[in-house]
This record gives C-alpha cells, sequence and structure tokens, in this order.
C-alpha cells in the first residue's frame, strides 16, 4: 500500500534531517530531539513512525539500498561487462543520495547495511562476469574478482563523494570502466572482453 503523502513528507523530513546531524557531529552524539528540532516536527510525531533513532536510521539505509536494488532490477537486461549502463546507474544513485552514502561509508551508519550493500553489489558483478566467461573459466576465482570490483567501486564512490563530486556522474562511470576494463581482460583474458576502437588507441592498449 503506497504511503500518504504527508507520511512520505513527515518521513523525508526526518531522514534528511537525520542525515545531516551524522555528517555535521557523528550519530552517537545525536539526540531524537535534535533530529525533531531540525526537521522542525514535534517529537510525538517522530514516535508515530519511529521506535527511535537507530529504526530511524536502519529504515532509512534499508529503504536506499532497496531503491537501488530495483533499479539494477529494472535493468538487468542492459548488463554486461562492456556496458556502462550498471556504473552509471551506480554513480548517478549516489549522487542522488549523496548523505546517504556520505553516512554510510564513513562508518557512521549500520555495519550490517555497508555488509549488504557490499554483498548485493559484488553479486551483481559475478552474474554479469559469470554470464561472460567461457566454458573453462578462469584462473582467478570468480568470487576474487567480483569483491575486488566491488571494493574498487564502493572506495571510488566515497573518495568521490568526499571530495564534492568534482567530475559528473556519467565521467565517474567512464573513467571507472576504463580503469576496470584492462583489469578485467587482464584476469578474463581478450575473449571475454575484446578491445573497442576507442580501447585500441589507448596507450594501454599498446602494451597488451
Amino acid at each position: 500500500m503506497a504511503l500518504d503523502r504527508r507520511v512520505q513528507r513527515t518521513r523525508e523530513l526526518l531522514r534528511e534531517s537525520l542525515m545531516e546531524l551524522i555528517l555535521e557531529k557523528g550519530y552517537d552524539a545525536i539526540t531524537v530531539q535534535e533530529i525533531t528540532d531540525r526537521a522542525n516536527l514535534g517529537r510525538a510525531t517522530f514516535y508515530l513512525h519511529y521506535n527511535d533513532k537507530e529504526d530511524l536510521l536502519f529504515s532509512t539505509l534499508q529503504d536506499t539500498v532497496e531503491e537501488l536494488k530495483q533499479l539494477v532490477k529494472s535493468g538487468r537486461h542492459e548488463a554486461s561487462l562492456d556496458a556502462e549502463w550498471p556504473n552509471v546507474l551506480a554513480f548517478n544513485h549516489a549522487a542522488e543520495h549523496a548523505d546517504f552514502y556520505r553516512v554510510l561509508l564513513s562508518g557512521e551508519g549500520s555495519g550490517k547495511l555497508l555488509s549488504q550493500l557490499r554483498s548485493y553489489i559484488t553479486g551483481v558483478i559475478e552474474e554479469i562476469i559469470s554470464a561472460a566467461l567461457p566454458a573453462g573459466g578462469s584462473s582467478i576465482p570468480l568470487d576474487v574478482a567480483s569483491n575486488y570490483f566491488s571494493g574498487a567501486l564502493l572506495m571510488m564512490i566515497e573518495w568521490w563523494l568526499r571530495s564534492d563530486m568534482p567530475y559528473p556522474p556519467t565521467e565517474m562511470a567512464r573513467m571507472f570502466r576504463q580503469l576496470t576494463r584492462f583489469g578485467l581482460r587482464s584476469a578474463f583474458g581478450d575473449d571475454v572482453l575484446p578491445l573497442s576502437a576507442a580501447d585500441s588507441t589507448s596507450p594501454d592498449a599498446a602494451t597488451t
């Protein structure tokens, strides 16, 4: 059942206030009163929606992770090793929910949710790589490669947000794809990810 617009707006205000306060002073130092003051809402209103600040935090993180999962699911048919779509989606989502990612990746959020997010991204990457691998597989285990690339993606997003997003999401996606492309070719072979015309003009291509 869809939430009433007033309920949605109230929850958005509380979540935005929580994220702002965490980034300003850290999660442990925040009180429910400060959250409601920032949102210009009463404490009674807060407790109509959440049990405590931990409930608010977990709900905020969980809903945002679920949103990312739905976005990935809706465009999964486009996913491939050679597609920019997954990277563009990741950086666009991080830009739209910058405070959420700052909180989660800084360690101020729920470690359980961060682990869940990384596991999910790792699973998506593993699925994409696995679909492209030849029958003989590779000398590098799939779980090693997928964890490496998911970790690299999250660290890149964390740096990008901490640096106030100096490059647009599409440019970050392009650069991340270029960086990981040659790593994938090195790990799984040219047949898995053949060079494109653009790649063949790069300095790295000349050495392969």
